[in-house]
């Protein structure tokens, strides 16, 4: 039971994720940075309305996480690229070809072998509080370094780096929601008043926040094909490593698994890469 809500609540996070997409970056993208614009964006009712979309992806992804193994619930986040895919074309873009169904239906098929070679995952252990200090230390400054590193590149490298360095703080922070989770079931809001429950709270909120600002930003300088396809992919993988080494969550190594989830990433990356770069709409001057 705990696995079909898991898997469920996954799938609607990711439709909440890509409807969520779809209207932030319409709303946000000017081919160049304008801090101004960014503080407009509160104001922009179309921006608004699809931030509602991640505010409900949250709550699903916190659920789905609650119920089922990181390495189950963060690759289905994935999906939320075809729905982007789809719904751009309420925002002014082209509707979706037959190249890019097909690409969509790569990505579905990528994701489902994946899970097949998976199995049933096991859920490990919670997360250690100093575990979750250390990790989210790491995660920042590996972050930030990147973003100092290609700040005076030409956008696209500077987006590109912006959806990686997003992307792996999301994956970060979906083995953080397990034990904050953990001790949300185990002591209510009294557990994070100690620091087993403030560390992992506090790492998700700030590695969150950062996250998303680098998110919008990176999609107001540069087209969803440039930031979307590094967030997209490196999200779960980093969510599936760290949930194998930190959380103890088994994942099958044995027969021909290892190159069947090293295909499953490829073709995930060739379908992320079509789609996301498929009709970007224009810059919103």
């Amino acid at each position: 039971m705990a696995i079909a809500v898991a898997v469920a609540a996954g799938a609607g996070s990711a439709l909440a994720y890509g409807a969520a997409t779809a209207g932030q970056h319409a709303a946000a993208y000017t081919g160049e940075l304008n801090a101004g614009r960014l503080a407009d964006l509160a104001r922009d009712p179309r921006w608004l309305l699809a931030s509602l979309g991640d505010v409900v992806g949250v709550l699903l992804q916190v659920l789905a996480l609650g119920n089922g193994a990181v390495v189950l619930v963060q690759p289905l986040l994935v999906l939320s690229l075809p729905v982007a895919v789809v719904l751009r074309s309420w925002f002014g873009a082209p509707p979706p070809t037959r190249g890019d169904l097909g690409n969509c239906l790569l990505l579905i098929g990528a994701l489902s072998l994946f899970f097949i070679l998976l199995g049933e995952p096991h859920r490990g252990r919670v997360l250690a509080t100093s575990a979750a200090g250390w990790t989210t230390a790491v995660a920042v400054l590996v972050g930030a370094l990147a973003i100092v590193a290609f700040r005076s590149r030409r956008p696209v490298p500077r987006v590109i780096v912006f959806g990686a360095v997003a992307g792996s703080w999301f994956g970060v922070v979906s083995v953080l929601i397990e034990a904050v989770t953990a001790v949300w079931q185990a002591d209510g809001l009294g557990g994070f008043g100690a620091a087993a429950g403030l560390v992992p709270l506090a790492g998700v909120v700030l590695l969150s926040v950062l996250g998303y600002l680098l998110v919008q930003v990176g999609f107001q300088l540069g087209p969803l094909g440039a930031s979307f396809p590094p967030n997209l992919i490196l999200n779960p993988v980093v969510a599936v490593v760290l949930g194998t080494v930190l959380l103890g969550e088994r994942v099958s190594l044995s027969g021909l698994r290892i190159p069947g989830y090293l295909l499953c990433l490829l073709l995930t990356a060739r379908a992320t890469i079509r789609l996301a770069g498929a009709a970007p709409p224009h810059p919103v001057r």
